[in-house]
């Protein structure tokens, strides 16, 4: 049984109690999809919301004319790129889950860490919980005679993630892999053995196939699936088992 996997998580070195520092990997959210259909999600409440939502990246921005006389070396702006792209559509998921559940909300609708952080005390689960749920929904059906193979997209971190819920690679479930299948490396593979003359078929008349970097052709497909919703754990599961059909046909 196939089942497509992806995470959101806050990799890189994180404060601790009295100044310790400590690289790891916290998992944010998970989303896995079956493939006979069945799909699970979940926002974990384990993870250091307060390092996520802190967490930013420098940008220089260069400037030109009067403006590059005062500012030579350009403009240096903070870009919390988890926060806008991982927190806020978590923060939006789960702001309308409470609207439609509550007659009359309480909680004041505007995003900040303190609403985050209440919605997800609200509708989160501990990664404990997370790891009994996932088990449930994988072995719910399992009868031993077909293998359990999970895949993703550049899945190294999301594997790791995904494994230290349950806590060693020796605890996974009974039944699990102790791999994933990498999708990144089956499309790579698919394109090296794909005639690009006659692949190209479809494409728009402006694209020419590139025998240095055949993967990218393989991305211009006209049946390469699109992303929509990117960076949502669900929607990336979900484009993760529509990319491995995609590549099954060439």
């Amino acid at each position: 049984m196939d089942y497509y996997l992806d995470t959101e998580f806050l990799e890189g070195t994180q404060k601790k109690l009295f100044g310790e520092t400590k690289p790891t990997i916290d998992l944010i959210s998970i989303g896995i999809v079956c493939e006979d259909g069945r799909e699970y999600y979940a926002v974990s409440k384990d993870f250091n919301l307060k390092e996520a939502w802190n967490r930013y990246d420098i940008k220089i921005k260069q400037l030109y004319g009067d403006g590059r006389n005062i500012y030579p070396e350009g403009i240096k702006t903070k870009v919390y790129w988890i926060r806008e792209n991982v927190l806020k559509p978590i923060w939006e998921d789960l702001s309308w889950r409470y609207i439609n559940s509550h007659m009359f909300p309480d909680i004041h609708f505007q995003f900040s860490y303190q609403s985050l952080k209440e919605l997800i005390q609200l509708y989160g689960e501990t990664n404990k919980q997370i790891a009994d749920d996932i088990e449930r929904f994988v072995l719910v059906n399992y009868s031993g005679v077909i293998p359990i193979k999970f895949f993703s997209y550049f899945g190294d971190y999301d594997w790791v993630v995904f494994c230290w819920l349950f806590g060693k690679m020796i605890d996974l479930p009974k039944g699990f892999p102790m791999y994933c299948i990498d999708l990144k490396q089956t499309l790579d593979e698919k394109a090296e053995n794909v005639n690009p003359l006659v692949f190209n078929t479809g494409y728009k008349s402006e694209f020419k196939p590139n025998f240095d970097n055949k993967s990218k052709w393989v991305k211009n497909h006209p049946n390469y699936p699109k992303q929509v919703n990117e960076h949502n754990a669900l929607s990336d599961a979900k484009w993760n088992k529509e990319l491995h059909n995609f590549l099954k046909t060439l």
